[in-house]
């Protein structure tokens, strides 16, 4: 029995804890478990992101928003609080780098395509155990710099943000809220500009030349600034030949295999077709995976946008009751209307899965996000855990699972001096879930806190505030 120090304590789990002040509003402590303090909490299970084994019974000193030390059996501090974890599992904070602030509407006109989700989403993204995210394209860039510094201040509640730019396209896209440009001129003032105001990643997308992507890429690296694309009109080859950094949607939007492919132009049938007939285990995928690990270009996953709906959740992760009424209907609609008609969903789900593996297998960066737009079916938060869930689905242990989904994404953000494992002397970003995930990854949806810079979050709570909402704010 480890000997506790007088003021040394053992708590319930949900119980609130007034330890140390701290500068949030009186709506972010009504979702905080645990303020900034000195804490001990004993006997856990953790994975640590670094990709090893998991380690067991072990002790997680938190002091401020540092993790001071993980070890069996710590000496605890005096004056510290103790919290007996026996039985519950700790993995660091989520780094996600494909997440988005919007939301499909329940509309049937597809021209005006999404709704801003200021309220919503940043609750559930650090109720799913995000600590931080990547944007990845943002339809109303000042929203999302906002609400950055109003979760910096602790004004509201959510996850630390890398914001990206609006989406970078010439006209094709045919949605309303995207902007386009008619040159390469225009578009490096595009990137200079929301680099001045504060954006920290750019995004591009389905119908720009090569010559529009080389001088992104040129403006962005001058300012140390990263450049990432959901491609269609360029190759994923060409785009590494220019220098972009990383490709979103592992290989579902490749057009590497598309015969006779016009140059610079988007012919998004081709390419699905020549994705379907290309073989799983075609050396002209090995050859492109080998390429892109050569030239350092990371690949985002975003299985869960693609997984099939029959015999799968309606709104993976479980989150159909975040949706409001009318999106709620759209959704489970589309889902009982693709029942038995979605077996090519399966073949490029399947195919895909292999490809994403082999690309980390041969030394790639694999990072992962949701991207919460599409159909509806994706929602923050719940998405993240069952991406998560996923990337077991296709082969990946435990620990190198929670390695893809953290670490990783903290090595494409240069921040693995701070966060992406359960490390001394990093931020006390960490998910403390009431089941073992080192047996089962499942346990992923069974999260209760999600310290954040050393404050504990309710997850429940937070899951609770955005019930029913989705989709309006």
């Amino acid at each position: 029995m480890k000997k506790l120090w007088l003021l040394t304590m053992f708590l319930s789990w949900g119980a609130l804890i007034v330890h140390g002040q701290n500068n949030l509003s009186q709506e972010t402590k009504s979702y905080v478990v645990h303020e900034k303090g000195l804490y001990v909490l004993q006997n856990l299970t953790v994975v640590d992101g670094t990709g090893g084994l998991p380690k067991y019974n072990q002790d997680i000193i938190i002091d401020g928003n540092i993790i001071k030390s993980i070890g069996v059996d710590l000496e605890i501090p005096k004056e510290a609080i103790a919290i007996d974890m026996k039985g519950k599992s700790a993995i660091p904070g989520l780094i996600m780098l494909h997440e988005h602030l919007f939301y499909p509407k329940a509309t049937p006109d597809r021209r005006f395509g999404v709704n801003q989700m200021s309220y919503s989403f940043p609750k559930l993204y650090l109720a799913g155990g995000v600590t931080t995210m990547r944007t990845a394209g943002s339809i109303m860039p000042q929203a999302d710099l906002n609400l950055k510094k109003a979760i910096n201040k602790g004004t509201l509640p959510g996850p630390k943000m890398d914001v990206t730019s609006p989406f970078l396209d010439r006209e094709g896209t045919g949605l309303i809220e995207l902007g386009t440009f008619e040159s390469s001129e225009q578009a490096v003032n595009a990137v200079n500009f929301y680099a001045d105001i504060g954006i920290t990643s750019f995004k591009v997308y389905n119908y720009i030349s090569k010559t529009d992507l080389k001088a992104i890429c040129d403006a962005a690296h001058q300012r140390n600034l990263k450049v990432t694309g959901h491609l269609c009109s360029i190759t994923y080859k060409e785009a590494a030949d220019i220098g972009i950094d990383n490709l979103e949607h592992g290989f579902y939007a490749s057009s590497d295999f598309v015969k006779n492919k016009i140059e610079n132009e988007c012919m998004p049938m081709d390419m699905r077709k020549s994705l379907l007939e290309l073989p799983e285990n075609s050396k002209e995928m090995t050859d492109l995976i080998n390429y892109l690990v050569e030239k350092k270009v990371a690949l985002t996953s975003t299985i869960n946008v693609f997984e099939p709906y029959t015999g799968r959740e309606v709104v993976p992760g479980g989150g159909l009751n975040a949706l409001y009424t009318e999106a709620k209907e759209k959704v489970y609609n589309r889902w009982i209307n693709k029942q038995g008609r979605d077996s090519l969903d399966y073949v490029m789900f399947n195919k895909s899965k292999i490809w994403e593996k082999a690309f980390y297998d041969a030394g790639g960066l694999l990072v992962a996000g949701t991207d919460p737009t599409y159909d509806g079916r994706i929602v923050a938060g719940y998405a993240n855990m069952r991406l998560v869930e996923l990337f077991v689905e296709m082969g990946f242990s435990i620990p190198e699972t929670v390695k893809i989904c953290t670490l990783n994404g903290a090595t494409y953000l240069e921040q693995v001096d701070s966060i992406g494992t359960l490390t001394s002397n990093k931020i006390a970003d960490l998910v403390i879930l009431n089941e073992d995930i080192s047996k089962d990854i499942s346990a992923i949806r069974s999260i209760e806190i999600v310290f954040k810079n050393g404050i504990g979050y309710n997850s429940k709570k937070l899951f609770e505030a955005a019930k029913g909402v989705v989709g309006i704010r």
